[in-house]
């Protein structure tokens, strides 16, 4: 067998590398001191690559914030399909699932006023607003799935079809992002944990129609 590698192939590894270097920074300073506390020098130091070169894969901050925030759900995503794959399956697993994206959340607070101000900014079109579509078609496209595959022996039972079913969670979760991005103190958060915990419930008693008499 040849040693050869494709050259557009290795290119394309080293380009998906870095990307990765980039966003595994900007989810770490974005963590740490907040979207205003990060700069797009901080991230290029953080990553190890000039600003030039972030530049080239991030046109904007607005652009990076994106980008690390669909990097986190496709992690998340990750597990669960990992958790399928593994053979379960069912309510528990549809649970387990909703409590990673909440905790994935729940950790980007220090996130989620710029969230909320990218939507904003998206709201007058223009690159934020495509970006921000395409990473809303991704994740609902991600969720659809893994609900159809979580509840493939009960999908008749499911009040709603998947896809609806998952416009519902996303627009659930973006409201809990809005409240996030108002919280200022642990009570607040306590607050938000207890409505999340609610939603959770609510999806546990209503998800499923009730299974029909023998």
């Amino acid at each position: 067998m040849s040693d050869f590698q494709d050259p557009d192939s290795q290119s394309t590894s080293r380009r998906t590398r870095t990307v990765a270097k980039i966003l595994h920074a900007a989810a770490r300073l974005f963590g740490a001191e907040g979207y205003r506390g990060a700069t797009m020098n901080g991230v290029a130091a953080a990553a190890g690559v000039s600003k030039s070169l972030l530049h080239y894969h991030f046109q904007s901050k607005e652009h990076l914030l994106i980008e690390a925030q669909r990097l986190t759900f496709r992690q998340v995503h990750s597990r669960i399909v990992d958790k399928v794959k593994s053979g379960d399956r069912g309510m528990n697993t549809a649970l387990s699932g909703l409590d990673a994206l909440w905790g994935a959340l729940r950790d980007m607070h220090a996130w989620a006023p710029f969230m909320v101000e990218t939507v904003a900014l998206a709201s007058q079109g223009g690159p934020i607003r495509d970006r921000l579509d395409e990473f809303y078609a991704e994740n609902e496209q991600m969720l659809a799935h893994a609900i159809r595959d979580i509840f493939q022996e009960d999908t008749e039972r499911l009040f709603v079809p998947p896809e609806q079913l998952t416009r519902l969670v996303r627009i659930t979760m973006h409201g809990l992002v809005v409240e996030l991005a108002y919280a200022r103190t642990p009570e607040d958060i306590e607050r938000i944990e207890r409505s999340y915990q609610d939603l959770r419930r609510l999806f546990h008693e209503a998800a499923l129609k009730p299974q029909p008499n023998p």
